[in-house]
């Protein structure tokens, strides 16, 4: 196995492990932020993509299966920027760590998975987790609406990979394209909502979220995520939680307790042991 994937792997996850930070500091809404990432991605790539012609050769089938990626990507970041404004960045960031137990459950849905009783098991410490870290429920309090929506786009987040392995023939830098460009199309929608970066602070900030966490980490990420055995990319992903809580201590003075610790630690174990259990059956 290269170990430049991994090092690619790697660098992904350290540059997504910027955005609840930024997105939570900045004063820009969910839309603004989401329309301003993508705009600025599609505009840096896609001269690259046009002038390749990479999109000129699509099948019909190929373009259906780009707007799928898209479209769930979408609505995968609206959600977790809502999260992120209203839980929080370090509980938004440990709710959508919960994606490998939805993989699992994904792949049993549509792909006839059969889930062993270990994987039910780590499914159910998953869970065990998630009531740790939850706030007490109070459908009054944005941080109970917050944190259901980082739950929901964490299952968006489990379903990238099985849409992505659809049109897996493609090159990445159509992939990415196609993510970015239909994405963007699901903010379009909320476009009364855009408004413009109001100081310099938050021009720095959109920048940075659009060049570093999204061109950078996302095209990464869709090339290591397609090409690595699920194993790996699970084991690196999960460095982003820990990361993104040590952020949000330090830049926003979030409060991370013993019992939001320990519950990021059992969601985190839970799915690398779900990967393990699958990287096992496959060997098997």
């Amino acid at each position: 196995m290269p170990i430049r994937l991994i090092l690619i792997a790697v660098l992904a996850v350290l540059s997504m492990s910027l955005v609840p930070v930024l997105i939570k500091s900045t004063s820009a809404n969910e839309v603004s932020i989401g329309i301003f990432r993508l705009a600025i991605a599609l505009i840096i790539i896609s001269p690259l993509v046009f002038y390749k012609k990479l999109l000129s050769a699509l099948s019909r089938q190929q373009l259906l299966g780009l707007f799928y990626i898209g479209f769930c990507f979408g609505l995968h970041w609206l959600s977790y920027f809502y999260s992120i404004k209203t839980a929080g960045a370090a509980l938004a960031a440990i709710a959508v760590s919960t994606y490998g137990a939805h993989l699992i459950l994904l792949n049993a849905l549509f792909k006839g998975y059969r889930v062993s009783l270990s994987e039910c098991l780590a499914i159910a410490v998953c869970i065990g987790g998630c009531v740790l870290v939850s706030p007490k429920v109070n459908w009054q309090e944005a941080s109970s609406i917050g944190l259901i929506s980082g739950l929901i786009s964490a299952v968006l987040y489990a379903a990238m990979p099985l849409l992505h392995q659809r049109v897996g023939e493609l090159p990445t830098l159509t992939r990415t394209w196609g993510q970015f460009a239909f994405a963007l199309l699901v903010f379009l929608l909320f476009f009364s909502e855009f408004e413009m970066p109001k100081t310099t602070l938050d021009w720095q900030q959109l920048l940075a979220l659009a060049i570093v966490c999204t061109l950078l980490a996302h095209g990464l990420w869709v090339k290591a995520s397609t090409e690595l055995p699920a194993l790996f990319t699970a084991m690196i992903y999960y460095l982003y939680v820990p990361l993104a809580m040590l952020s949000s201590y330090y830049f926003l003075k979030e409060e991370i307790g013993l019992k939001m610790m320990l519950g990021a630690a059992l969601i985190i174990l839970a799915n690398m042991s779900l990967a393990l259990l699958q990287w096992r059956r496959q060997k098997s």
